[in-house]
C-alpha cells in the first residue's frame, strides 16, 4: 500500500512539456499493474489566461483516465468534464482539440512498453537537439528544408521505445464521461454504499464512487488488482492511521486494504487492469 497526501506536496511547474500553457503537477506515484504494463498518477493543475492549456485533436496507444477535482476541462467535441466527473479515455480514439484552463484534474495514464517521468524528461531533452517541440507537436526540419510534424507525446514515446507507434483499433470511438448524480446507491457492505460508473474493456478497469453511512463502516480493497482511491470528503482510516481529503490511497495487486470512514466520507476508486489470465492447457 501507497499513501500519498497530496495536499502537503508543494506543485512543480512543468518544464518539459510537449504542449502550450503552464501546468503545474504533483507525481502521485508511477509502477507497474503487470509486468510490462506500467502506469503514471499525476495530480495535474492547468493556468487560465496566457498559461491556458491547449492541444490539438489526438490520440495515444495507452488508456487513460481523468478525475475532475475542480474546473470544466474541455477534451473537444463538445465533451466537457465538470467537477466530480471521471472520464475514460481509449487507446486509439481521438479527442481535441482540448482547452483547459483553472483546472485541476487527478490523471491516471496506463499502456505496454510505459514511458516513466525519468525517461520521458531524459528522452524530452535529447530531442531538443534535433528539434522544437511547440503547439502540441515535435517539429524537425528535413535534409529538404520541409517541416515534419509529430504529436509531441506520441513522438517522444518513438525515440525513446525505437518503435513506430501503432494505435489500437480504439475499443469506444471517444472518451467516456461519467455522471455520478446519475448513478443511485447501491448498498454494498455494512455501512457502505457504493455507485459503479463503469467497467471497461477486456481488462475490467472499473470506475467507482463509495459513500460512507455511517461511521466506522469498512470498505476492502481486495487483492486481485491494483486500486487507486481518491478522498472526496470526510476522513478515511487505514493501518490506524487517519487521512484526510484529497489523499490518495494505492492498495497494490496481492494485498487487501481496509478503509474505515468517517459518516458522510465519500471517495473514488479506479480499479486498474486485471493481470492478463494464464493460458488454458
Amino acid at each position: 500500500m501507497h499513501v500519498i497526501e497530496t495536499a502537503k506536496i508543494p506543485w512543480s511547474l512543468v518544464s518539459k512539456a510537449n504542449r502550450p500553457g503552464r501546468v503545474h503537477r504533483k507525481l502521485v506515484h508511477e509502477g507497474e499493474v503487470s509486468p510490462g504494463v506500467g502506469y503514471t498518477a499525476d495530480l495535474v493543475r492547468y493556468e487560465g489566461g496566457h498559461g491556458t492549456f491547449t492541444a490539438p485533436r489526438h490520440k495515444h496507444n495507452f488508456d487513460q483516465i481523468r478525475y475532475t477535482v475542480s474546473g470544466k476541462p474541455d477534451f473537444g467535441h463538445y465533451q466537457v468534464s465538470s467537477e466530480g466527473q471521471s472520464v475514460f479515455f481509449p487507446a486509439g480514439a481521438a479527442y481535441g482539440p482540448e482547452t483547459i484552463e483553472e483546472a485541476e484534474l487527478l490523471l491516471i495514464q496506463w499502456g505496454e512498453h510505459w514511458v516513466s517521468r525519468a525517461q520521458h524528461d531524459e528522452t524530452y531533452a535529447e530531442m531538443q537537439k534535433k528539434g522544437e517541440f511547440r503547439d502540441g507537436y515535435y517539429i524537425t526540419v528535413g535534409a529538404d528544408g520541409k517541416e515534419h510534424r509529430a504529436d509531441g507525446r506520441n513522438a517522444v514515446w518513438e525515440t525513446f521505445n525505437q518503435l513506430k507507434l501503432v494505435y489500437p483499433t480504439p475499443r469506444y470511438p471517444q472518451p467516456v464521461i461519467m455522471e455520478p448524480e446519475g448513478f443511485a446507491w447501491r448498498s454494498i457492505s455494512k455501512g457502505v454504499s457504493a455507485k459503479t460508473l463503469g467497467r471497461f474493456t477486456e481488462d475490467d478497469v472499473y470506475v467507482a464512487n463509495y459513500r460512507w453511512d455511517v461511521a466506522d463502516g469498512v470498505l476492502d480493497l481486495t487483492a486481485e488488482r491494483t486500486q487507486l482511491l481518491w478522498i472526496i470528503d470526510g476522513r478515511l482510516t487505514v493501518g490506524g492511521v487517519t487521512y484526510e481529503p484529497q489523499t490518495v490511497i494505492f492498495s497494490e495487486f496481492g494485498e487487501t486494504t481496509a478503509l474505515v470512514g468517517t459518516a458522510d466520507a465519500r471517495a473514488v476508486v479506479f480499479g486498474l487492469p486485471l493481470p492478463e489470465p494464464a493460458p488454458v492447457s
